[in-house]
C-alpha cells in the first residue's frame, strides 16, 4: 500500500497520515496526547518509512475511506477542441464537417456524462457542442454560397 520506505514523503502524504491519525482519534484508538505527539512526528518525517512507523500499530483505512482520484471524462475537452477547430476551419469543407460533427458528438457525450455526475466539465462540453454546431452551419452556408456562384 505504501511506497518504498526510503522514498521522500510529500506534504500530501503527511496530510493523509494525519487524517488517518484523526480517524483513529475519532474511533477512540488514540488519546488526544498521543494524537498530538504523533502528528508532530508526522510533520517532521522526511520519508515513507518514518510515516509508516508512526501508524504501524493502527489498522489500515478501509478501501472505501481511501481517496481515489476522480478522473473527468475526456469528451468535453475533445468537444471543445473539435468545435473550435470546426469554426476556425469552416471554409475547408471536408475537414470542417468532420470537426463539426466531432464537436457535436463529443459535446453530447460530455454533457450526458456531466449530468450523470461523472464529470465536472459541463461548460466545456456545452461550448464544444455550440462551436461544433456553429462550425457546421458556417460550412453549410459557405457551401451554399459557393454553389450559388456557379
Amino acid at each position: 500500500m505504501y511506497p518504498s520506505p526510503s522514498f521522500r514523503a510529500s506534504d500530501a502524504d503527511r496530510e493523509a497520515v494525519v487524517a488517518h491519525l484523526s480517524t483513529a482519534l475519532g474511533e477512540g484508538r488514540l488519546s488526544l496526547a498521543e494524537f498530538d505527539a504523533r502528528a508532530r512526528h508526522v510533520y517532521a518525517a522526511r520519508t515513507w518509512g518514518e510515516l509508516t512507523h508512526i501508524v504501524r500499530d493502527l489498522p489500515p483505512l478501509p478501501v472505501a475511506a481511501a481517496e481515489t482520484p476522480r478522473q473527468d471524462p475526456v469528451w468535453p475537452a475533445l468537444a471543445l477542441v473539435f468545435g473550435v477547430l470546426s469554426v476556425l476551419l469552416a471554409f475547408c469543407l471536408p475537414v470542417s464537417v468532420v470537426l463539426g460533427l466531432g464537436g457535436i458528438v463529443f459535446g453530447s457525450l460530455g454533457l450526458h456524462k456531466a449530468t450523470r455526475g461523472a464529470g465536472r466539465r459541463a461548460g466545456m462540453a456545452l461550448a464544444g457542442l455550440i462551436c461544433g454546431s456553429a462550425g457546421l452551419l458556417l460550412t453549410i452556408a459557405f457551401t451554399i454560397y459557393v454553389a450559388a456562384l456557379d
